[in-house]
């Protein structure tokens, strides 16, 4: 997808404008919903990329065995719904949306951190043991760790 801002702008309006007549987007115009959605995901994948250091040092911390799993799953989880609530923020917010600007070196890194996330869970309903979260921190950490300086 290429990033077109005035495009995302006016997406956001027609869905505020929906939202205030008691409609939404998604049932009066599913492709503009689709679209919104599109670049709803490039935001998210930003705003937890300006984020990143925080995640990798609390993922550092887990897997050099600083913090506990316990003490992991309680700061990432803070950390991320932080995250997650300045992302609800920012997808309404034409001010944020007029300076916002994707990088490429973001993508798939809140897929990753959501995926993390998600485990918690299944950890909780011994669908995966507390290795396999381990196990997929570091291969996130891994992955991206290269990346972690860069503005």
């Amino acid at each position: 997808m290429t990033y077109n801002k005035e495009r995302h702008k006016q997406l956001v309006i027609r869905s505020q404008d929906l939202k205030n007549q008691g409609k939404i987007l998604f049932r009066e115009n599913p492709e503009e919903y689709s679209e919104l959605l599109d670049y709803n995901i490039a935001v998210e994948e930003q705003v937890f990329w300006t984020h990143r250091r925080e995640f990798f040092l609390v993922m550092k911390n887990f897997l050099n065995n600083i913090i506990n799993f316990d003490e992991f799953e309680t700061a990432f989880t803070l950390l991320y719904k932080k995250t997650r609530e300045e992302f609800d923020m920012f997808v309404i917010d034409l001010k944020q949306i007029e300076k916002f600007q994707p990088s490429r070196r973001s993508d798939r890194f809140a897929s990753f951190i959501n995926a993390i996330f998600r485990e918690f869970e299944e950890v909780e309903d011994e669908y995966c043991t507390k290795q396999e979260v381990k196990d997929s921190v570091e291969k996130v950490y891994l992955k991206f760790q290269n990346f972690l300086n860069e503005e």
